[in-house]
């Protein structure tokens, strides 16, 4: 098997276990804290088809001209909140191509009151979107579809800040 072959085998098999476990790439704050999940989303088009009724908000997009970090973020920091969850990876593909995956906070049950969310890319160009399609902001559920496009290099670092009970 050549070296390319192996590494996408491995690379498949990596994500299937962020889907499978779910908290992969998160770091909890405390021993409390809910973890949110990874999942690979293919296209945004096809996810809302699949997902009647689902309205996709748009995060807000921050970058900086001939960048390769953008920020997207969601919500305000508030007086008590907390950060209640934050996660990282990086990916490394062989040739450049778009990259969709979904980041679920809390991975089930509810978690804190959601107050604030930042993600913060490094990709090879700024082209891409985070939409939010489930829960939200003053809710105890967010769950965020990131997208980058025509990337070889792709890394995040996601924080939630929330209130707690």
């Amino acid at each position: 098997m050549s070296k390319l072959s192996l590494i996408l085998l491995a690379t498949v098999a990596l994500l299937g276990c962020f889907v499978a476990q779910g908290a992969a790439g998160t770091l909890p704050v405390d021993s409390s804290a809910r973890q949110y999940q990874i999942k690979v989303v293919k296209d945004i088009r096809a996810f809302a088809a699949q997902h009647p009724g689902v309205q996709l908000r748009r995060m807000e997009k921050q970058t900086r001209v001939g960048s390769q970090v953008v920020r997207y973020n969601m919500g305000a920091r508030i007086s008590g909140d907390q950060l209640v969850a934050q996660g990282a990876d990086t990916f490394e593909y062989p040739r450049s191509q778009d990259v969709s995956m979904q980041l679920t906070y809390p991975e089930q049950g509810s978690g804190a009151i959601v107050s604030y969310v930042e993600i913060v890319c490094t990709q090879d160009s700024s082209d891409g979107s985070a939409y939010v399609v489930a829960g939200g902001i003053g809710q105890r559920l967010i769950s965020i579809v990131l997208e980058a496009s025509s990337t070889r290099n792709f890394s995040y670092q996601a924080q939630y800040y929330g209130l707690k009970d």
